[in-house]
C-alpha cells in the first residue's frame, strides 16, 4: 500500500473522500475571496501519497490548504505522516447505589436524611446523562448540517452523478446514526439532516432524468421532515416532489401538487411558500391560464420580498434571489412576454459564477424559448445549441436533455438548417 501524506493520513482520518474535499476547497476559496478552482484528481493524488509531489502547491491553494487543516503548513502536510500511537482514554462511571445502601441512608424516621437526600441525587442525575446520551457531539450534528449546504453549493459546478455518488456514502453514515440512542434534540437535528440529504438526493436524482426514483427520496425526505417536527422542510419537499412533475410529468400535475402543498404550508411566509406560488404560476403559463397565473407572480413577489436574509442565502432549503429570478423568467417565457422574461433573465445569469453550470444553461434554453415565441426561431436554435454544447459532457443529464427537447417542440421549423443541426446535436 502507498505511504501517505500528512495530508493523505487527515483526508482518511476525516472520511474526505476526492468528491467531498473539493467541494471544501470551493468553500474554503469563496470565503478567501479566492479565484481557483479545485485541484485534478491527478494533482490530488500527488499531495496524497509520499514521493509523487515535484513542487509546492501554488500560493492560492498552498493559503487554502492550510486554512482546511490548521496548524499545518503546506511543506508539512507533503511530508510522510507520522505514526503517532492513539491516546489513551480514562473512562470512570459512578456505580449505582447498593439496595442496603440506600435503606440505610433512608432511616425509618420522618422526612429524608442529608444522605438519602444525596443519594437520589446522585441517582436522578446518572438517569438524567442516560436520558442525555448521544453518541453524537454537537459538533458533529453542525458539520452533518454543513454537507448538506456543500452539496447544494458543489450542484451547479460538479456533475450530479458525482455528487450523487459520495451523498449516498453520507446518507449510510448517517443511518447509522441514526440507528443509535441520543436524546430527543438530538435525534430530531439527525432526522432533519436526513431530510436535507434525501432532498438533496432526490434533486441529483431528477437532474440524471430518474423522475421516479427523484420522487421516493422526497417522499423520504419528508418521513424524516415529519419526524423532525418542521413543517417548512416538509412543506419544501413536497414542493420538491411538484418540480418533478412539472419537468418530467404535465404541468396540471405539478400545480395539483404545488396548490396542496402550500395548503400545507398554511401559505406561511417562507421559502418553499414562495417556491410553491411560483411553480403554480409557471404551471398556470404552461396551460395557457395567464389570467390566473399574473397574480400568483405578483402574490410570489411580493412573498420572497418578505424572506429573510437567511432564507435568501440558503441555497440547500431556503429561496435564493437569482432560483427566483430563474423561475420567475420561465413563467413570463412560457406566458408569451420575452422582454419581461429576459430583463429578470439577465439578472439571475448575473448571478452565476462562471463555473456555475447547470441553471445558467437552462435560462439559456428560456431565452431561446422565448425568442422562438416571438418569431425569431434562427436565433433561438443558435442560442439553445451554444447552451448545450458549452456545457461538459457529464452535465449533459436527463433534465438538461428534457429541457432542450420542451424547447425543441415549441421552436418548431425543424426544416431550417438550424432546426435540423440542433435535432442531430440531441441526438448525439
Amino acid at each position: 500500500m502507498a505511504e501517505l501524506t500528512v495530508f493523505g493520513s487527515l483526508l482518511q482520518d476525516r472520511d474526505l473522500t476526492y468528491g467531498r474535499f473539493c467541494r471544501a476547497f470551493g468553500v474554503a476559496a469563496r470565503e478567501l475571496h479566492l479565484n481557483i478552482t479545485p485541484p485534478q484528481r491527478r494533482q490530488f493524488d500527488r499531495w496524497r501519497i509520499v514521493g509523487r509531489v515535484k513542487t509546492l502547491p501554488r500560493d492560492d491553494a498552498g493559503t487554502i490548504l492550510e486554512h482546511l487543516f490548521p496548524g499545518h503548513s503546506v511543506r508539512a502536510l507533503l511530508q510522510p505522516a507520522a505514526q503517532a500511537p492513539p491516546a489513551a482514554v480514562a473512562h470512570q462511571t459512578e456505580e449505582p447505589a447498593e439496595c442496603a445502601t440506600v435503606l440505610g441512608a433512608l432511616g425509618l424516621g420522618p422526612g429524608l436524611p442529608s444522605a438519602a437526600l444525596g443519594i437520589m441525587a446522585a441517582t436522578r442525575a446518572r438517569l438524567d446523562a442516560a436520558l442525555d446520551a448521544s453518541s453524537v457531539s454537537t459538533a458533529t450534528l453542525d458539520r452533518w448540517e454543513e454537507i448538506a449546504h456543500d452539496y447544494a453549493r458543489a450542484y451547479q459546478t460538479q456533475p450530479p452523478q458525482v455528487l450523487l455518488a459520495d451523498l449516498l456514502g453520507d446518507l449510510g453514515d448517517v443511518q447509522r446514526l441514526l440507528e443509535q440512542h441520543h436524546p430527543i434534540r438530538h435525534r430530531r437535528r439527525l432526522c432533519r439532516v436526513v431530510a436535507q440529504l434525501a432532498a438533496l438526493a432526490g434533486i441529483f436524482t431528477s437532474a440524471l432524468g430518474e423522475h421516479r426514483e427523484a420522487r421516493n427520496w422526497f417522499h423520504t425526505g419528508r418521513l424524516a421532515a415529519v419526524e423532525a417536527g418542521d413543517v417548512q422542510l416538509e412543506g419544501t419537499l413536497a414542493v420538491r416532489s411538484a418540480i418533478v412533475s412539472f419537468y418530467y410529468g404535465t404541468p396540471a400535475a405539478a400545480y395539483t401538487q404545488a396548490s396542496r402543498a402550500r395548503q400545507q404550508l398554511r401559505s406561511a411566509d417562507g421559502p418553499a411558500t414562495a417556491r410553491a406560488v411560483v411553480l403554480e404560476a409557471r404551471a398556470l403559463a404552461r396551460m395557457g391560464r395567464p389570467s390566473e397565473a399574473r397574480p400568483l407572480l405578483q402574490l410570489a413577489e411580493s412573498m420572497f420580498s418578505r424572506l429573510t436574509v437567511e432564507h435568501r442565502d440558503d441555497i440547500a432549503l431556503g429561496y435564493t434571489e437569482r432560483q427566483f429570478l430563474f423561475h420567475l423568467g420561465n413563467a413570463w417565457t412560457h406566458l408569451g412576454l420575452p422582454d419581461e422574461a429576459w430583463a429578470v433573465q439577465q439578472r439571475a445569469l448575473a448571478a452565476y459564477a462562471p463555473t456555475e453550470r447547470l441553471d445558467p444553461a437552462l435560462i439559456w434554453i428560456d431565452r431561446a424559448t422565448g425568442l422562438a415565441r416571438s418569431g425569431h426561431p434562427e436565433e433561438a436554435y443558435r442560442i439553445a445549441a451554444d447552451a448545450i454544447t458549452q456545457l461538459p459532457a457529464e452535465h449533459r443529464t436527463g433534465m438538461v436533455v428534457r429541457y432542450a427537447n420542451d424547447f425543441a417542440a415549441i421552436a418548431g421549423r425543424t426544416q431550417l438548417p438550424a432546426g435540423r443541426e440542433f435535432a442531430e446535436l440531441l441526438r448525439s
